[in-house]
């Protein structure tokens, strides 16, 4: 062990000055480098990471870098930063060659699709906050806002999204690291030359732009439409057994702080399924697991495919005939859970491996999530009697 981390750590060193030609395509480097065991996307996130970690200040290293812990790693949430203070350097105290690099290690650590989805939605949230200021000063609190309206509205935005490094990526054989904000929640593992890439939290509002020379614009186009593709073909027996009720969650049920919490499977088997009907379910699928980079992704697809495609449950609340009214969908299975719930033009969603979020099962570890932030959140909605978020 020690012999293969000190080989690991000079292959590792050498990236920093040599970045891998995976980020020069990307980016703004050139220059080859030794290739270290391992996936390329375990290869790439590190090197990517040591880049990261080196151009920052001594004393933004030490805000930016954490033990490899439990209690370190579990601590996210994408409630208001007034609620959770979210550990790690904030995007907007950092200066632009280390926001290039910021974006260089979500490059490396997913899919073309998976970086435009959450680039998307950091700009997103700025786009929000700025219209949500906007009607704040023109119009002033709607008579049903919150009290803590402003500390809200003040909280959106790019630059209060923060990256926080677990364990050190130039030696160790097990890091991570995680990107939060208000729409945001992804943690990604490298343990041994393999990556994970669950817990992944992603949220969007508006779904859609609906004004201004960006309207129509998504950045989270297909999560919505590829579940409403899945049970507009099923038959109405099929409907009768996925429609579980009529009463939709205001949030994703396994979200922060409730890992583990959906234990029981509900709805429509895959094995009872169409073949027409299984490949949209997988279609469904691969659009949250496509997210990471291709050989997590490919990797975590082997996974659900051992564990067995037909075992897969898909499940549904909330209305089929006015799809813009809230509605929730599931897909669940040993190997992933997959959560949406819509509400009026805003959506949440997550991903999970219940097996494997943050690596567990690669560490021979069990994780418990910290709960508080989100209690601390739900009880003052419950005291201001708030239902979802904004104006």
């Amino acid at each position: 062990m020690a012999e293969k981390s000190y080989r690991r750590a000079a292959v590792v060193a050498a990236g920093t000055a040599l970045t891998l030609m995976s980020l020069t395509a990307a980016g703004q480097h050139s220059g080859v480098m030794e290739t270290p065991p391992g996936s390329a996307s375990a290869r790439q996130a590190t090197t990517a990471a040591v880049a990261f970690l080196s151009g920052l200040s001594e004393s933004q290293r030490a805000a930016a870098t954490y033990s490899f812990t439990e209690a370190n790693r579990t601590n996210w949430s994408n409630v208001p930063m007034f609620v959770h203070t979210r550990p790690g350097l904030r995007i907007g105290d950092l200066t632009d060659h280390q926001r290039q690099a910021v974006h260089r290690l979500l490059r490396a650590s997913m899919s073309s699709q998976g970086y435009q989805k959450v680039a998307g939605i950091i700009r997103l949230d700025s786009i929000h906050g700025a219209m949500e200021l906007e009607a704040l000063a023109t119009e002033g609190p709607a008579e049903d806002a919150r009290p803590y309206y402003q500390e809200e509205a003040d909280s959106f935005g790019s630059g209060s999204y923060a990256v926080a490094i677990f364990g050190d990526p130039t030696s160790d054989d097990d890091w991570g690291w995680l990107i939060q904000g208000h729409h945001m929640g992804a943690s990604f593992t490298v343990s041994d030359g393999r990556m994970g890439f669950t817990p992944l939290f992603l949220g969007a509002t508006p779904h859609v732009l609906e004004h201004g020379i960006d309207a129509g614009w998504s950045a989270l186009s297909h999560e919505v439409t590829r579940g409403v593709e899945l049970m507009a073909s099923l038959t109405p027996e099929q409907r009768s057994v996925v429609i579980v009720s009529d009463n939709v969650p205001n949030d994703v049920l396994a979200g922060v702080g409730r890992k583990g919490s959906l234990s029981q499977y509900e709805g429509l088997r895959a094995a009872e399924m169409s073949a027409a009907q299984q490949r949209l379910l997988r279609v469904l699928v691969e659009e949250y697991v496509r997210n990471s980079d291709f050989d997590a992704a490919e990797a975590q697809l082997d996974a659900i495919g051992a564990a067995g495609w037909d075992e897969l449950r898909f499940s549904w609340r909330g209305p089929t005939d006015n799809l813009a009214e809230p509605f929730y969908y599931r897909v669940h299975g040993e190997r992933i859970l997959v959560e949406l719930t819509q509400r009026p033009n805003h959506i949440h969603t997550i991903v999970r491996d219940p097996v494997n979020d943050y690596g567990e099962s690669w560490l021979d570890l069990s994780y418990t999530e910290e709960l508080s932030s989100a209690d601390r959140f739900d009880a003052a909605a419950r005291v201001y009697e708030a239902e979802g978020e904004g104006r």
